[in-house]
Formats: C-alpha cells, sequence, structure tokens
C-alpha cells in the first residue's frame, strides 16, 4: 500500500501538511489541495526541501469541482484525505450558510467525484465538536450523544454521515476521525496559525507582551478551568496513516486524542514555563457561553479497530513549538 496516490484536501493547512508528512515518509505520493484561505504555501516548500521529492499543488477552492475532479483524473488517486473546511466556532454562527456550504455541501460533492472516479478509500477529517457540550465528566464516546452547539460542529457532523453512506458501499473503506484539541508540530515551518486554538493564542498574547485570559475558573474539576484532550499533530497524522494502511473495514467514527485531560491553567503554565515566563500574571475572565467544563475523547476504539495509540506526551508537544 506504500505506493498509493492519495489526495490530501486542506493540504497546506496545519494538519494537512502533518499528514502528507507522514504519508510521504510511509512511501505513498501525495497531491496537496488548497485555496490558501487558511493554508500557508511555505509548509508546502518546507515539505518538498525535507522530502526532496516534488509535491504536486493545486491551489482552488473546495467547492471548484471541475478542478478537484481533473485533479483525481489526472493523478491516478487511490484515496482521499478531506481537511479542507471551514473550521472557527464563533463565525459559524455568523455564517453559517457558508460553513454548511464548505463543510458538508462540498464533502457530498467530493463523495461523488470520488464514486464518479472510482476512488475507493475515503478518510474525514472529523471534529469532537460533534459532541456539543456534554454536561457530564465522563470521556466521549464514539456511540455517545451527539449534540453540537454551533453550525461548523453541526456540518462536520452530518458530513460525517455521508462518508459513512460511501464506506458502507462494498469495495469502499474509510473512517470519520473526530480530533479532539491538537497541538504540537514535527517542523518551525509547519506551526499552527490558528487563532482559535489555545496554545497559538496563548503564544500571541505572550509575543505582544499581553497577558493570557482564562475563561471560567469555577467549573468543577480540579483547579476550576476547563479540561480538555489535548493530542499531538504528529499522532493526528499517524492516526490518518493507520486508517489508510488499514486492511479491514473500520468503524465509521472513531475518536483520535490521547484519553488524557489537561485544564486550561495547566496548558497556559507548561507554555509560560517553556516561554521562561512563569512569572507572567494570567487574567481570570467569566466563562464563555458553550464551553462543557469536560471535553475528553475515549481512544478504546482506535485502539482495538487499527492499533492506534498516540504516543506523544502534552510536555512534548509543547516543547516541539520552540
Amino acid at each position: 500500500m506504500s505506493n498509493e496516490t492519495w489526495l490530501i484536501t486542506g493540504g497546506a493547512g496545519y494538519i494537512g501538511t502533518h499528514i502528507a508528512d507522514e504519508f510521504i515518509r510511509a512511501g505513498k505520493s501525495v497531491i496537496l489541495y488548497d485555496s490558501l484561505y487558511q493554508g500557508l504555501e511555505p509548509r508546502i516548500t518546507y515539505l518538498r526541501a525535507h522530502h526532496k521529492t516534488e509535491i504536486p499543488f493545486i491551489k482552488a477552492d473546495i467547492r471548484d469541482y471541475n478542478e478537484i475532479e481533473g485533479a483525481i483524473r489526472k493523478y491516478k488517486v487511490d484515496g482521499i484525505v478531506h481537511t479542507a473546511a471551514l473550521k472557527a466556532v464563533g463565525e459559524s454562527m455568523e455564517k453559517s450558510d457558508e460553513y454548511f456550504q464548505v463543510n458538508l455541501e462540498a464533502t457530498n460533492e467530493l463523495i461523488e467525484i470520488a464514486k464518479r472516479n472510482s476512488v475507493k478509500k475515503f478518510i474525514f477529517s472529523s471534529t469532537a465538536a460533534v459532541y456539543g457540550s456534554p454536561d457530564t465528566m465522563d470521556p466521549c464516546t464514539e456511540d455517545g450523544p451527539k449534540a453540537p452547539i454551533s453550525p461548523y460542529g453541526d456540518s462536520k457532523f452530518q458530513a460525517e454521515a455521508k462518508v459513512t453512506a460511501f464506506i458502507n458501499t462494498p469495495g469502499n473503506f474509510g473512517t470519520s476521525l473526530r480530533f479532539f484539541n491538537v497541538v504540537g508540530t514535527a517542523a518551525p515551518q509547519l506551526l499552527d496559525n490558528s487563532v482559535e486554538n489555545l496554545v497559538p493564542i496563548v503564544l500571541g498574547k505572550l509575543n505582544k507582551g499581553q497577558a493570557p485570559e482564562i475563561f471560567g475558573t469555577d467549573y468543577p474539576t480540579a483547579d476550576g478551568t476547563c479540561v480538555r484532550d489535548y493530542v499531538d499533530v504528529r499522532d493526528i497524522a499517524r492516526a490518518h496513516l493507520a486508517a489508510a494502511d488499514a486492511t479491514s473495514a473500520l468503524p465509521p467514527a472513531m475518536n483520535i486524542g490521547t484519553g488524557r485531560g489537561a485544564s486550561v491553567r495547566e496548558i497556559i503554565d507548561l507554555v509560560l514555563q517553556a516561554t521562561n515566563k512563569s512569572d507572567t500574571e494570567v487574567i481570570q475572565s467569566p466563562r464563555r457561553a458553550g464551553d462543557p467544563a469536560f471535553l475528553c475523547a475515549d481512544v478504546s476504539l482506535a485502539k482495538s479497530a487499527m492499533g492506534f495509540t498516540s504516543k506523544y506526551s502534552l510536555e512534548e508537544s509543547i516543547r516541539s513549538l520552540f
């Protein structure tokens, strides 16, 4: 399976380039497709130099269906890793129509294109946002309640159903991988540039000489701040490779996390330690609407279905950023 050709949508993104890095290392050919709305072309430049290989890159919107079908035909694609998406929870409240168009309609259209062109493998990058805001302190299981509270989470959850229908067709393979909070990097050139994720937000504040901020210190957790499952982006990439190489049918959706929780206060403390700024004041602000106290993954299904477990510790993930 090492000589397969995979199309990676969102291929210039933080997660997409890490998946490409892992796939190339495993001997697969990758075609990267990205609009560069959030993706960064220098990441692809880095991958080409790092692996000493030419990596085809198509700059186009995921809604440009003629372009994507042409790429699939030109490069005789065996499988698709679909990471392209709009993913800002707050923005999705204001632009719900666009989020459903990009995250749901385009996924459905991509699956139709895959079927027309005999592409048999489809791996979908989904999200823990499908679980919404659980009112329990138990880890989320794949068959547990799904109650997305944002158009982002809802659009991803509905897109999962399209992927499930595809992989339930005899001869097709794939799954939806539900990421929890992604952190870390394989190289400085592939850093996360998101303004949505906690660690880049904290680093951004520190770089501007501003104090990091905690929203809510009265949650029913050990230190009163929200607890999340932080999974290294290199583990996310490894999970995609495990799914791509699976030789038997996979569950329709699997959590990708560590199974361990860390609080917002712990994360900020780790970043302050790593930057030698432990004496920095941290602002405490009221809770934000919709933030669950606890959101962590039950990771037993990914382990039993494809032998996947995360290998990077939270400390290693934070250290990788410096």
